[in-house]
């Protein structure tokens, strides 16, 4: 790979989207589909923290069972 080549690689890592770590409040667990993705996450009392896709965590932060970590 050229030099520019390896530039515009990591130019576009750099804006990809980060995703977000949001932890869940609830009891039991939740399966959330991500609106965005369509992605599906499964959270539990033993696994309250994940990371999320941005596009997804949008619709997840509306609701009282999810904040960011």
């Amino acid at each position: 790979m050229s030099c520019c080549g390896r530039r515009r690689q990591a130019y576009k890592a750099w804006l990809a989207p980060r995703p977000v770590r949001l932890r869940f409040l609830g009891e039991g667990e939740a399966e959330v589909k991500g609106a965005g993705t369509g992605k599906s996450y499964l959270f539990s009392e033993t696994a309250r923290e994940m990371d999320v896709d941005p596009s997804d965590a949008r619709g997840m932060l509306r609701g009282p069972e999810f904040v960011l970590a």
